[in-house]
């Protein structure tokens, strides 16, 4: 009997949905269909912008819209209308560059509705360059390209041209850098804005800056309020530290193995890590019913701890 308790599993992407391969595992497609199969909506709750998330988005293929630019956007992804959109505003978003300009190691990306803006030359070379220092696995590379090289880039030059450079408001900003820059920067972003901006990170040594109002859990609360859906309703599962205030609002928030210790402390439960089936082995206790939702907490069946054993 397949548990219908649950009605939204929203999933973050690197580091969780995908492998270090940069695939989707068979078995997790599958528990993702099944949970689909028995009326559940599925969707995507990443930090990448909307281009960069929708190859995997349809071939899941999602059922509920999906939230990108850690919230900061929602769109349809088979109509393609945005339903939700709460960018920076473009005073913040241009002093913040300014500020930027104050650092020598800093790498900005801006991130556009559709597309991204990069301050400097020749983006896609150089994530190119990235990913093969990294040494990840060369049957990735395809999808990667897909996902982060052949998206819309605009190479805006410097900051000033940057500015400019932004045709309509920004979703976010990501700066990354040299640990030492990074630590000052962020102390002075957060006492210039305050409350106006969100700092989160999903990179090492690299930081994104929202709206203040908006995070991943921003996104979830406008989709439970498009679906009449209860928080304790809803599954969150991440990787990181920018997908702990989804999984603090879900009812049920789950951190991958591969997590963080911070966010595995904060999060409900922790499964095995995306390399090892990790999100197939949770829903498939959530859909055989070992885990089921009761209020504001969870019923966990007898013999489950917090961490989910991996019994393949």
């Amino acid at each position: 009997m397949l548990n219908k308790e649950y009605k939204l599993i929203a999933i973050d992407i690197d580091g969780t949905l995908i492998t270090s391969r940069y695939s989707i595992s068979p078995r997790t497609l599958r528990a993702l269909r099944e949970a689909m199969r028995a009326g559940i909506k599925v969707t995507i709750a990443t930090g990448r912008f909307y281009m960069s998330s929708l190859r995997l988005a349809k071939k899941l293929p999602i059922n509920a819209p999906l939230i990108c630019n850690d919230g900061a956007q929602i769109v349809d992804v088979h109509s393609g209308d945005s339903i939700f959109y709460r960018p920076l505003q473009m005073d913040i978003a241009r002093k913040v560059l300014d500020i930027c300009a104050d650092y020598s190691s800093l790498r900005v990306q801006i991130f556009m509705e559709d597309h991204k803006v990069y301050v400097g030359r020749n983006f896609q070379l150089g994530q190119v360059i990235w990913y093969l220092k990294m040494k990840h696995h060369l049957r990735g590379f395809v999808n990667y390209l897909k996902d982060f090289v052949f998206v819309p880039v605009n190479n805006a030059g410097d900051f000033e041209k940057a500015k400019f450079a932004m045709k309509g408001l920004p979703a976010k900003i990501v700066i990354c850098g040299e640990p030492g820059e990074m630590r000052q920067l962020k102390k002075r972003l957060a006492t210039l804005f305050g409350d106006n901006i969100f700092i989160t990170t999903a990179i090492k040594n690299c930081v994104d800056i929202l709206d203040g109002s908006v995070s991943k859990a921003k996104g979830l609360r406008v989709l439970a309020e498009r679906y009449g859906f209860k928080r304790d309703e809803i599954i969150a599962i991440g990787d990181n530290i920018n997908d702990l205030p989804m999984l603090e609002y879900a009812g049920l928030g789950v951190a991958m193995g591969n997590a963080p210790k911070p966010v595995k402390e904060r999060a409900d439960v922790v499964t095995a890590g995306n390399n090892e089936d990790g999100i197939a082995i949770l829903l498939e206790k959530v859909l055989g019913g070992m885990i089921r939702p009761k209020g504001n907490k969870h019923l966990i069946k007898p013999g489950m701890p917090k961490d989910i054993k991996v019994d393949q």
